[in-house]
């Protein structure tokens, strides 16, 4: 019987390596080893477990500790991430047991099924460090697809889904790969028309990460979620980030008349390039400088090399009372498509998670959050 084993890992280029070099579909900065350092800084303890069959590495988890005030838990941020490989299971019988055809589940695209194997072997040993931390229960925000057959997948091992998420779970993705002018001509021209404008009328892009840019992305960011609910990060925790990823940050800001009106930040990781944090004081409302800030930043990842162009969370449908349904609609009007994850995972190991599925039950109904149903 084919034993997996997970075994502490110490080296960052052999952890990133292996998600970048490791054709693993969906990833982010989450997973990367540079995120861990960022938590470190804010006194998470962080445990990097490679996932190894015999002496190959096929997997990483990332485990970090949360300490809540009322609860303790193991989350793992866009993992496990494992190797797609074909398992055998697929042509002779699935996970319960039942015989199946290979139409039904395909490793070869997806890797799902070898994905779940590796976790039913795992997971004894996921418990049993929970229970050495003295953890209520283990979060995967996994990367895998949102279908029955995954949801059903992580259900015959004892998951269920988590209260309220974590991160991003619906997103809005740009394929790069296209000129230029492509990636502009994608967009509608009514939306494309204040792309033209802002240049026309010299609306000035900036990309650094100055001090005087960064504090003012922050003081934005501040005024904004007061303004627009949403989570605020705190002054430290947007200076940690840009120490924990260096220049794969990129802080993008559009200023008119010597007054900024749009600024982001973007987190790259290899081919990736996230959207996530941007705060804007729109005053012309005529060119909104938001539109041409946004794809300044998308240009800069395409000259950064990057294959995608992560908008971050979107809403799961077109519901206009959906919490972010106006962020929603501008991050859609940037062409691309939409992919969804797996709403995160929970596997209970002591009773008192109860009592944490309670109170993120009511957060999440407070807040008005819903999350798109298996497909």
């Amino acid at each position: 019987m084919e034993m997996f084993r997970l075994e502490i890992i110490n080296d960052k280029k052999k952890w990133n390596d292996f998600i970048v070099k490791g054709d693993l579909g969906f990833y982010s900065f989450l997973s990367s080893w540079e995120w861990g350092e960022f938590k470190n800084m804010s006194w998470f303890t962080i445990f990097r477990y490679g996932i190894y069959d015999k002496k190959e590495l096929i997997g990483v988890l990332p485990l970090i500790k949360v300490n809540a005030k009322r609860w303790s838990y193991l989350f793992a941020s866009h993992a496990p991430l494992i190797k797609k490989r074909g398992c055998g299971v697929c042509d002779s019988e699935n996970l319960k047991g039942k015989k199946t055809e290979k139409k039904d589940i395909d490793c070869s695209e997806g890797g799902e099924c070898f994905y779940f194997k590796v976790l039913t072997e795992i997971l004894p040993e996921l418990k049993s460090i929970a229970k050495k931390e003295k953890c209520n229960f283990i979060r995967f925000n996994s990367t895998v697809k949102n279908t029955k057959q995954n949801s059903e997948s992580y259900r015959d091992l004892g998951f269920i889904d988590a209260p309220m998420h974590e991160h991003a779970e619906d997103t809005h993705l740009l394929d790069l790969s296209k000129s230029e002018e492509d990636l502009l001509d994608g967009i509608k021209k009514k939306d494309r028309y204040y792309i033209n404008r802002a240049r026309k009328e010299w609306v000035k892009i900036r990309i650094d990460n100055e001090r005087d840019h960064i504090d003012t992305l922050i003081k934005m960011h501040h005024s904004h979620s007061t303004k627009v609910w949403y989570h605020e990060f705190s002054e430290n925790y947007v200076f940690d980030l840009y120490k924990a990823f260096g220049d794969d940050i990129s802080t993008v800001s559009a200023n008119y008349n010597d007054t900024v009106e749009s600024i982001l930040m973007t987190i790259k990781f290899w081919k990736t390039c996230v959207y996530y944090i941007a705060a804007s004081s729109i005053i012309n409302n005529k060119f909104s400088p938001n539109y041409l800030c946004q794809f300044e930043a998308i240009l800069k990842a395409k000259r950064d090399g990057c294959d995608v162009y992560n908008f971050w969370g979107v809403s799961p449908d077109d519901n206009l009372k959906h919490p972010i349904a106006g962020v929603t609609k501008f991050k859609r009007k940037f062409w691309g498509y939409d992919y969804s994850l797996l709403h995160a995972q929970d596997l209970v190991v002591s009773p008192k998670y109860r009592f944490n599925w309670i109170i993120e039950t009511i957060r999440r109904k407070k807040r008005g959050y819903y999350y798109k149903k298996p497909e």
